[in-house]
């Protein structure tokens, strides 16, 4: 009995079935209107005045409202009148609009609006690799041509490592010491995933893994090679989870929103039947 309680589509049953009897209810004595009249109540015009509220931050004057009123009049009377013409039928944009609308319902049928911290708790611990923040690092490097030195560059890139080596120089290398490079030569607090992005996976991974504090290399990029001398390493790292308890409860919301909507449609999909026609 629990488990049927608990079931998102035990409580978009129930909903629908108690907006429907709501809605009987309030119509029962409307039966012979005439169904081309237009009401604009009192609950109608505190919603526009609200919606205009949270849009300017102040209410509207009278001859706005005005005009919201004739707006929402307007907009009945070609929205009933397209319904009359069937013009919400095999339209593609009306149809998956319904079903968005469909997928909100069941969503703000199931999901808690504040979950449990242990919920939460949970939840991060399995899944920990999306709030890993990556090694970042500070580094400089000495570009050397390959198109420019031909088969000398990795010979000359060498030579210059021990130079470098011998003087026992750090981050401010010699201004003549290897070639003219389109990006920046010092590089401050990246993680590996921008280093990759401006130079390829390799060349983050292999300065990634390369001592601190003296020059390595040469180092391949899609470039040409590279002498890189680290000068900060921030390691890589799983955030705490009050650090990022805002993005938690964001996934763990959206996971459960897309778990209940699988769900529902499911079970929703085993009441009819379906028939496609063979095709490649």
């Amino acid at each position: 009995m629990n488990k049927i309680l608990k079931d998102p589509l035990f409580h978009f049953l129930l909903i629908g079935f108690a907006i429907f009897v709501l809605y009987g209810v309030l119509n029962k004595d409307r039966a012979s209107d005439n169904i081309n009249v237009i009401s604009v109540n009192e609950s109608d015009i505190e919603q526009l005045k609200a919606l205009w509220q949270k849009q300017w931050q102040r209410p509207p004057t009278k001859q706005e409202l005005d005009g919201l009123v004739e707006s929402h009049i307007r907009e009945q009377v070609f929205y009933r009148e397209a319904l009359a013409m069937g013009l919400d039928k095999d339209d593609t944009i009306v149809r998956r609009r319904l079903m968005q609308k469909m997928e909100f319902l069941v969503a703000d049928v199931s999901l808690p609006e504040d979950p449990e911290t242990s919920a939460l708790q949970e939840y991060y611990q399995n899944h920990l690799d999306r709030y890993r923040e990556p090694a970042r690092l500070s580094f400089s490097h000495i570009y050397f041509s390959v198109d420019q030195r031909g088969e000398r560059a990795e010979q000359e890139a060498k030579a210059a490592l021990d130079s470098l080596k011998k003087t026992g120089a750090d981050a401010n290398f010699p201004a003549d010491m290897g070639d003219r490079f389109m990006l920046p030569s010092n590089y401050a607090n990246r993680s590996t995933d921008e280093i990759a992005r401006d130079f390829g996976k390799e060349f983050a991974e292999q300065v990634a893994a390369s001592p601190m504090r003296q020059w390595q290399g040469p180092v391949a990029s899609g470039y040409g090679l590279h002498l890189v001398y680290i000068s900060e390493v921030e390691t890589a790292h799983v955030r705490e989870l009050e650090e990022v308890k805002e993005q938690v409860k964001n996934d763990y919301l959206f996971d459960l929103r897309q778990e209940a909507n699988k769900n529902v449609y499911d079970k929703l999909r085993e009441r009819y039947e379906i028939n496609v026609v063979p095709y490649s």
